[in-house]
């Protein structure tokens, strides 16, 4: 019993221990969502490129929506339009649900994997989660590209940004090894994680600014969801807005250390029953 509450301190050493298998699986992630066409993988920065324009045409120069309230120091950094606000919070969303809702299919997806080769589930798990990360690594690429350009980025954010995304893979990484077998047992969770995530997403400040929430209640609620002060980290350091506090950024960092912990020995303890139910 208590091999499994240490198994997340085993994990850095079997995925070490499978990196070849690993590297594989997420090439295999990447590459597939574009298999087939002349582009390939291209076809990301095209499309993201795209988005953004739109989001910049239609918020920015035609709508001409200014973000207030973020304490960003005008005096130093130009105005962020409300295109600019959106991406920096819609991009790591995006992330987390494309993730999340591929690990809920996961072992299913791959039962013939599962059942036939003789490996840790947590590398099937990581290696498809890392796959699906490096699609949106382009997407946020570009948005880091984009905010340093138009002058909302400086060196002092750089920090901002490297905290950011580490809490950002330690929640996908930990609730894709959650979820994963979970889906394994109950089908239905994939339905239930969209809607789920559906929720999560209106309940954090990612298409509006915390700032303009007025009810304590409410504001209470946006402010205990991890995507809250995960996406407020990034915009920190993206277009230099206010950091989230100290203490958010520990509950989040503590946050994504138990759900990961819980993930690694939930798997440990299951590992042997999930080819028998996929």
């Amino acid at each position: 019993m208590m091999s499994h509450v240490f198994a997340v301190f085993r994990l850095p050493q079997t995925l070490y221990q499978h990196r070849f298998l690993v590297r594989q699986l997420a090439w295999r992630a990447f590459a597939s969502r574009h298999a087939g066409l002349y582009l390939g993988w291209l076809w990301t920065p095209i499309s993201t490129a795209v988005q953004f324009a739109l989001y910049m045409t239609v918020f920015s120069a035609i709508l001409q929506i200014k973000v207030e309230g973020l304490g960003i120091d005008l005096a130093r950094r130009p105005a962020v339009g409300f295109g600019v606000f959106l991406i920096t919070g819609l991009v790591p969303f995006l992330a987390v649900n494309d993730v999340v809702m591929r690990a809920a299919r996961l072992f299913r997806a791959h039962a013939s994997l599962v059942q036939r080769v003789r490996m840790p589930p947590e590398v099937l798990v990581v290696g498809d989660a890392l796959g699906t990360m490096m699609h949106h690594a382009i997407s946020f690429v570009l948005v880091v590209v984009f905010c340093a350009w138009r002058g909302h980025l400086g060196l002092a954010g750089v920090p901002w940004i490297v905290l950011g995304l580490a809490t950002l893979v330690l929640w996908i990484i930990g609730a894709s090894l959650c979820v994963s077998l979970i889906g394994a047992f109950l089908p239905d969770i994939a339905e239930m994680m969209g809607l789920a995530l559906q929720v999560v997403f209106y309940a954090a400040p990612i298409v509006y600014p915390l700032a303009l929430v007025r009810s304590d209640v409410v504001r209470t609620i946006i402010e205990s969801n991890p995507l809250t002060p995960m996406v407020g980290v990034l915009r920190a350091g993206l277009v230099g807005a206010e950091p989230p506090s100290a203490t958010a950024i520990g509950y989040l960092l503590v946050g994504g250390c138990l759900l990961l912990w819980a993930g690694a020995a939930s798997l440990e303890r299951w590992r042997s029953s999930i080819p028998d139910v996929v």
